[in-house]
């Protein structure tokens, strides 16, 4: 399925090599959940002062059945707020895979419990 993607961009200028890397880390995402309704994209880079640099910023939004939405906020570090927006795209995408494959489990009741561990884990 062909993840319908909608990307916002605010204070960073648009490019191909930027959505390209987005495009590659969306199809990317169906193999993780093959039901994903839509993919929701914001970058943005505040306009702080030279000091603090300007940090990206970059939220998804993905929309699952039933009715799920999965969210991820990913800003440039504190120790590096000149870090690459690619670097930033990344890291929120790799976020998102994780929250995918927790979903992923607990839809089809793979997600471990408490009482479901080996003891040793417990101990």
């Amino acid at each position: 399925m062909r993840v319908p993607v909608e990307v916002t961009y605010r204070n960073v200028a648009k490019s191909r090599k930027i959505e390209t890397l987005i495009e590659e880390k969306v199809e990317k995402l169906n193999e993780f959940h093959d039901g994903i309704v839509s993919c929701r994209i914001s970058i943005e880079q505040e306009q702080e002062s030279k000091k603090t640099g300007n940090p990206h910023h970059v939220r998804i939004t993905l929309r699952v059945p039933p009715g799920q939405e999965l969210v991820v906020n990913q800003k440039s570090s504190e120790d590096d707020p000149g870090e690459p927006l690619p670097a930033v795209i990344n890291e929120a995408f790799k976020t998102m895979i994780r929250q995918l494959k927790k979903l992923n489990e607990k839809q089809r009741g793979k997600s471990k419990t408490r009482l479901e561990m080996p003891e040793e884990v417990l101990e």
